[in-house]
Formats: C-alpha cells, structure tokens, sequence
C-alpha cells in the first residue's frame, strides 16, 4: 500500500475513531488529528477522516471554543486569560479563542471583579486585611486563574506577584 494513498477502510477506521472520542467530549481538530497520528495514521487519512467527520457536523472548532468557553467562565473560578490560555492548549487559532472569549463573556454577563472575590472568599481571603504574605498569595492564586494585574491591584492593593522566600 502506497502511504500517500489513503485507502478508504483506514479512512473509516479513522473517521469512526473521531467520532467514538468526540462521542466521549469535545475535542479541536488539533487534538483529534494528534490522537489519530499517534495511533499510526498517515497525514492524509488523518486530513480526509477529519474533513468526513466535519462534513458530518460534528467536528467545529469554533463551537468547541465557544463551548469550553461557556463552561469555563460560567463556572467564575478562571480569569478570561486563563480561559483562552486553556483554550489556545487545544490547539486553537488565536482568533478564534479571543473571539470565543469575548462573545461568551458578553452573553454570560462575566464579571471578573466577582469571579475573582468568589475566588478569594472560596480561599478564605474574603471579608478581613490579610496580612503582607497572605495578601501576597492570594495575589497569585488570582493571578494563576487568570485576573488581571490590574484587577488584583484594585481588589488587594500593593501585593508582590513574585514567589514568596524562605524568610517569609
């Protein structure tokens, strides 16, 4: 068999191995075609079972953007930063992450000022002055889910983003 000629039972083989894992979760097009090489399939019965299975309505990384975007940021615990960073791991363009991003974040309603006080109330950083080291961490953990600098200087102040030594 010539590796560049893709037979038509690889490709079946292929395009059903798509479906099966996007049956279990959704998945970008980066992530189904890395999984499809690593089971030993040649670039073009990867190219040709991943456009069958778009063509079939079931592989659309916008969608899956939009998704994941939606439960991320529904769920209040990640910045938008750390959401198109999880995103972007998938594999997705930056266009369409940020487009994803911004246009859930407006359906949603996002607030990341109370995304990140239920972050901080969660952690027990809420309602008292924390002390340097304290005021330090929780400046991190919001930094670390993805809020902005300049959201963590309005809710916390002068907190240090750098590591804590073993001095304090």
């Amino acid at each position: 068999m010539d590796s560049e000629d893709p037979t038509a039972e690889d490709v079946e083989r292929a395009t059903n191995l798509c479906v099966k894992w996007l049956a279990q979760r959704g998945r970008s097009r980066h992530e189904l075609h890395a999984a499809l090489e690593r089971k030993g399939f040649t670039e073009p019965v990867c190219e040709r079972a991943l456009a069958r299975v778009a063509e079939l309505g079931y592989l659309d990384d916008t969608r899956f953007a939009r998704n994941q975007a939606e439960l991320l940021l529904g769920r209040g615990r990640h910045g938008p930063r750390a959401v198109e960073e999880r995103l972007l791991a998938h594999g997705l363009s930056p266009e369409a992450v940020s487009d994803a991003v911004a246009s859930v974040s407006g359906e949603l309603g996002f607030d990341p000022e109370r995304a990140a006080r239920q972050v901080l109330a969660q952690r027990g950083f809420a309602e008292r002055v924390l002390p340097p080291k304290e005021r330090a961490r929780a400046a991190r953990l919001l930094f670390s889910r993805g809020f902005s600098e300049e959201l963590i200087h309005r809710l916390l102040g002068d907190a240090t983003l750098e590591p804590s030594g073993p001095d304090d």
